[in-house]
This record gives C-alpha cells, sequence and structure tokens, in this order.
C-alpha cells in the first residue's frame, strides 16, 4: 500500500536528526503555503536560505520526503514535487534522547557564555568539561554544525563559530536590529503572510501557558528566531531577511542558556502578539513602533544599561 503524500515514515524519523524531521515538517508547510504544483521544483540552495540552515540537513529533509513520496530526485534537476501538498504534519515530538540533546546544548551554551569552553578544542576536551558520552556529544555537535554554530576541523577537534559573546557585541547586536527590524515592517513590498500569522500567534499562546524548565529555552529560541526571521521575509527584501538571519545565528548560545526568568519570556510573547495582532489590523506603522519597543526592552534585558529608543514627537 502506498503511502499518501506528505506521510514521513516514522521509521525514518527515528533513524534521522530532530533537526532533519523538523525541516522536512517545515518544507511541507511551506509547499502547501506555496499552492505548489507536481513538478515544481526545490532548489537546495533556496532552502537552505529560507531556513537559515546549510546543505546537510536540508539533504536528509529532502531524503524524508523522497522516501515518503511526497517528492522524486531527478537527474541534473534535484528533487521536484510528485503530489500537491494539502496537508502538513507539525514537527515530530520532543523524544527522550531530543530532551537529552537540548540540556546538552544548554550546557554548551552556559559552557561558552562563561568562557569555559574555548573557540577551539578537541572532542575529550568536551567530553571531560562537560560530563558528557562521546556519542551524546558527537550527535550535537553534528547538529550544531548544520546550525553553522561549530565546524569540524581535520582530525577530532572542533572550532565554534563567530557569536554574540560580550556586552559590547550585544549593545551592536541591538542597535543594528532597531535600524533594520522596524524598517522592514514598513517596506512597500511588505505582504502579510498570513497562514504563517496564524499558526505562529497559536504556538505563542501554546508555549506561554507551559511550564518553564532550563531545556525550553532552545525551543523559546526557535519559536523567536522564526518570528523575526518571517517577518524579515514578508517585506520581500532578501538583504534584510539574509541579515536578520545573521543575527539569529549568532545570538544562538546566548538564548540557549536562558538566565533572564520567566517574566522576560511572557513578556517577550506578549510582544509578539501585540506585533502581530497590529499587523493583523494593517497598523504596520503601530507594528513597526512596537518592534522598536520589543527590541529596546531585549536589549535592556540582556544589557541593563542599553538606553531607551528616543519616540518620534
Amino acid at each position: 500500500m502506498s503511502r499518501s503524500a506528505g506521510a514521513i515514515d516514522p521509521s525514518d524519523v527515528s533513524a534521522t536528526s530532530r533537526l532533519r524531521a523538523d525541516l522536512a515538517s517545515r518544507i511541507l508547510n511551506l509547499l502547501k503555503d506555496q499552492k505548489a504544483e507536481p513538478g515544481h521544483r526545490l532548489v537546495e540552495c533556496e532552502l537552505c536560505r529560507h531556513f537559515g540552515v546549510s546543505r546537510t540537513p536540508i539533504r536528509g529533509a529532502l531524503q524524508l520526503l523522497a522516501n515518503a513520496g511526497t517528492v522524486e530526485a531527478r537527474a541534473n534537476r534535484g528533487y521536484v514535487l510528485l503530489h500537491p501538498v494539502r496537508e502538513a504534519p507539525e514537527p515530530p515530538a520532543l523524544t527522550e534522547q531530543g530532551e537529552e540533546d537540548r540540556e546538552l546544548l544548554v550546557r554548551i551554551a552556559r559552557a561558552r557564555n562563561s568562557g569555559l569552553l574555548p573557540d577551539e578544542c578537541s572532542q575529550q576536551e568536551m567530553v571531560r568539561h562537560l560530563d558528557v558520552t562521546m556519542a551524546t556529544l558527537l550527535r550535537v555537535l553534528r547538529q550544531l554544525a548544520d546550525l553553522g554554530l561549530v565546524e569540524r576541523k581535520p582530525g577530532k577537534g572542533w572550532i565554534f563559530l563567530p557569536a554574540i559573546d560580550s556586552t559590547r557585541a550585544q549593545e551592536e547586536s541591538y542597535a543594528f536590529r532597531r535600524v533594520v527590524e522596524p524598517a522592514g515592517l514598513l517596506a512597500p513590498t511588505f505582504e502579510l503572510d498570513w497562514q504563517w500569522l496564524e499558526r505562529s500567534r497559536a504556538q505563542h499562546q501554546s508555549f506561554r501557558k507551559r511550564r518553564w524548565r532550563d531545556t525550553l529555552a532552545v525551543e523559546f529560541f526557535q519559536m523567536n528566531a522564526d518570528f523575526h526571521e518571517q517577518l524579515a521575509r514578508c517585506s520581500g527584501n532578501r538583504y534584510l531577511l539574509g541579515a536578520v538571519q545573521g543575527q539569529n545565528r549568532l545570538r544562538s548560545f546566548l538564548n540557549y542558556h536562558w538566565v533572564h526568568g520567566v517574566p522576560r519570556v511572557i513578556a517577550s510573547i506578549e510582544e509578539h502578539l501585540a506585533i502581530m495582532d497590529a499587523l493583523a489590523d494593517g497598523r504596520n506603522d503601530r507594528a513597526s513602533q512596537l518592534m522598536l519597543d520589543h527590541l529596546a526592552s531585549s536589549s535592556r534585558t540582556f544589557s541593563p544599561m542599553a538606553p531607551s529608543p528616543k519616540r518620534p514627537a
């Protein structure tokens, strides 16, 4: 019996990383939103830019979709869509291994932020510092490599790629974002993605009700990064989108190790929801001002001495 288009075999999901399975679901949602027809070509480099990841996880996600009968590899054409995507699944539920991986992500972020892990270190050094098995460490390092946060050296060493790692860098990042992101909401090419908006609104409302634990910082950052990235995508400006994607990568470790308390998590969610409400009402000028306020309040959370933005007269 053939599987329905878009279905992913659970055995396939268990054999690959959560990132690839999550990307497969996100690609399906993208194809559904685009109302893509059979024969639609999936371009690796475009998907990499869209989701802000490297080619390796994209290829893994496309292979999952090929195994499910949704896409097919064609000679010299990459992958093409075989059937319209009418329904797209939610990303797979977090497994016990997935929770273990998130715990290690938080510990790596804490070690990096405190200076315990240098820019370059061997696998054995990380095993000792983090008190973790080699198998778990390598699994998580591969995920970080897919996200563009680490890079493997020849041999058994790893390099942590540049990140926001000082108060000055944080302040400069937020100053840059306060210039770029509010302006994107006012761009003449801005076009709101209503389907994304409703999904994101529901995700924020659901997350707000959850009981906090340290590993939720990873999911909170993913939701936060998606919010800012998708609004940049709606601007219709590829350079603005690239800038926001770059900032998301640079601030990953700071957010994985969340030390700013639950009240700031709730406040950030409320600020995101207010921006979405303003956009839904067609009040992009109001949404732009709310984005400026949101970035200013976030900046003061990370850098308490950061100045408040001046409101227009």
